[in-house]
């Protein structure tokens, strides 16, 4: 995935530098699938779930979550410009992930659930150059969001389900994700093109996605209303759902160009995020 592919062509003498995520050995990243392989075994497997009955109420749902990821925390190594200087700040960015899960009675109103995910998750670098602190005289800012952090998760929760009426109820749901953050590495660079000259850089970012190759756990809270659809087995359901957890999904380093000057720093980005979660519900047997 390309960083220019999100922005369209400017009539500046700015170029936009985006290079492929891959490993350090210049591989595309590759994913540990047995460990996940074994995991979806035991999660689904017979000897896990009990039988379904026709006094149960055992059910498949696939949930959409949409919402706003944390901020790429910034730690300088240089004093905060006040005035006309360079510098970069970040701010919440997008952030995306579908779930296929099973949810089964245990007692009363108590749910078991268990299911699978895949999420998309984004930073955003806000950059600016004063043209006092750009030795080319020229003024620059912009702001670049790139959704390149990918992740695969199992997860695991318990579901208090209550019904208000024959149609309608609401849930609230305490889980557990075991994550894992696809490893890569990606770049962000501005220069500008000189007079005949070679490519000049303007700003330069890198950063390493799940370095450690480490599974990440963390918490998820989800509330939600639901409403049954006539007579049928389907409920649709829509709620908010939160996952947080001090865990570092991406880290990086920066480098910003002036004039007779190079500002330096590191970039972090923890697993921290926020949004609207709704989707479909489908009985698989009647209770």
């Amino acid at each position: 995935m390309k960083l220019h592919d999100y922005f369209p062509q400017r009539d500046l003498p700015f170029k936009l530098i985006g290079r492929n995520a891959t490993n350090a050995t210049g591989q595309l990243a590759k994913i540990p699938v047995e460990p996940l392989f074994f995991a979806i075994l035991l999660l689904f497997s017979p000897g896990v779930l009990p039988q379904l009955s026709a006094q149960q109420s055992s059910s498949l749902e696939l949930h959409l979550m949409v919402g706003q990821s944390d901020a790429v925390w910034i730690e300088r190594d240089y004093s905060m410009p006040i005035l006309e200087s360079g510098d970069i700040s970040s701010g919440a960015s997008p952030t995306f992930e579908f779930q296929l899960r099973h949810a089964m009675p245990l007692s009363g109103n108590w749910r078991w659930v268990n299911g699978l995910a895949f999420g998309v998750d984004s930073y955003k670098i806000n950059l600016f150059l004063d043209k006092d602190f750009n030795r080319f005289g020229l003024g620059y800012s912009e702001n670049y969001i790139d959704a390149s952090i990918f992740h695969f998760a199992l997860l695991t929760a318990i579901r208090y389900d209550q019904s208000f009426n024959e149609k309608n109820g609401f849930w609230v749901q305490l889980g557990l994700q075991a994550s894992y953050f696809v490893r890569s590495y990606v770049g962000l660079g501005v220069g500008v093109l000189s007079n005949g000259g070679p490519n000049e850089q303007l700003f330069d970012a890198e950063w390493t996605i799940n370095d450690a190759n480490d599974i990440a756990f963390a918490p998820e809270i989800q509330l939600a209303y639901r409403r049954t659809l006539g007579q049928s087995r389907w409920r649709l359901f829509l709620g908010t759902s939160v996952v947080v957890s001090r865990f570092e999904s991406a880290q990086g380093t920066f480098q910003i160009f002036g004039d007779n000057e190079v500002r330096s720093g590191t970039l972090q980005k923890r697993w921290l995020k926020a949004g609207l979660n709704f989707g479909a519900q489908y009985a698989l047997a009647r209770p």
